[in-house]
């Protein structure tokens, strides 16, 4: 009997939000999985593309890049869509049922007023016949190609979260890495059993700021796994997790996305999830502030945006820590 032949499964992590103080830090991950030698930007080459925008393909690449520009959002949507439709075979058709299929709890959430509906309409500006249509072109394929899209992973980790970690560990990197261990974790425990003896595995993780070691970190995180020290040195920490006769290999290194498909791809799954996040905080203040300016939520402008609210803040009497990070 002729042994099957061995697989190539490739995993990526990336979040998006870290330096926000207004909406969530969303945290995405993807895997996939093809015969040796598989490389995902030259398989799906006449639906995808890397370097920049080229009309009919969807960019997959640093989701700060494909979203760049003045029909950026459009883009930043029409990629994760497209690569959702491959794996569950249509888009999602609105926010809240996106999040439920995603694992995600509600009811914290609607704790803040701002999310109490999370009824946004997907998609939001793409058009989702031409999504659904992509969608199916690009899983042909993958599977003409014999890859396949296993999972996509997208976690929200929302301003209440992210504060009631900084009060646990008093340590913002801490904080990070802990929202980001909870895809990596899923990932690697859904991979675990799939790999054989004779597979390769790999994981790629965009670094998490300036941490170099991770050892310990990732023991926690996989503890049925013996973690080894492969390699650390700045811009790059790799390990090698055991799980019996199975390894997994685990990468977190600089501009992670530009090396690796599914990095990419998780980055702009992250991306767009807190997009569309924003969305809802910025439409519910606007309901209540006339002619109120947008705002992303970094430094300088979330606060321009907190002082332009801040009279209905007071006066809705707002739950500051459900909207503003301590960091």
């Amino acid at each position: 009997m002729r042994c099957p032949d061995p697989v190539n499964y490739l995993a990526g992590v990336d979040e998006a939000g870290l330096g926000p103080i207004l909406g969530p830090l969303v945290v995405g991950g993807v895997t996939m999985a093809g015969p040796e030698g598989t490389a995902p930007w030259r398989l799906l080459q006449r639906h995808v593309s890397k370097q920049k925008y080229v009309k009919g393909k969807v960019r997959v690449a640093d989701s700060k890049k494909v979203k760049s520009g003045p029909h950026g959002f459009r883009r930043l949507e029409e990629t994760a869509l497209v690569f959702w439709t491959a794996l569950h075979g249509q888009p999602p058709t609105s926010l809240s049922d996106w999040l439920v299929t995603l694992g995600h709890d509600l009811e914290p959430l609607r704790r803040c007023p701002w999310y109490e509906q999370l009824s946004l309409q997907l998609p939001r500006v793409a058009d989702r016949d031409w999504l659904s249509l992509t969608g199916e072109l690009v899983a042909r394929s993958l599977r003409n190609g014999g890859a396949e899209l296993l999972d996509i992973a997208v976690r929200a980790v929302d301003v209440e979260e992210w504060n009631g970690l900084i009060a646990e560990t008093d340590n913002k990197s801490k904080a990070h890495f802990h929202a980001y261990s909870a895809v990596l974790g899923q990932l690697v425990r859904r991979l675990a059993p799939r790999v054989g003896a004779d597979d390769a595995c790999q994981l790629i993780a965009d670094r998490c700021g300036g941490r170099m070691r991770y050892q310990r970190d990732l023991a926690q995180v996989c503890p049925e796994a013996v973690v080894t020290v492969v390699d650390e040195r700045p811009g790059r920490s790799s390990y090698q997790l055991q799980f019996g006769e199975q390894d997994i290999g685990v990468t977190f290194a600089e501009r992670a996305e530009d090396r690796a498909f599914p990095t990419a791809l998780a980055s702009c799954f992250a991306k767009y999830l807190r997009e569309l996040m924003l969305e809802c905080l910025n439409r519910w203040f606007q309901s209540h502030v006339p002619d109120l300016k947008p705002t992303a939520g970094y430094y300088v402008d979330g606060h321009r945006f907190l002082a332009d609210v801040a009279a209905q803040i007071d006066a809705l009497a707002l739950p500051r820590d459900r909207l503003v990070r301590v960091r």
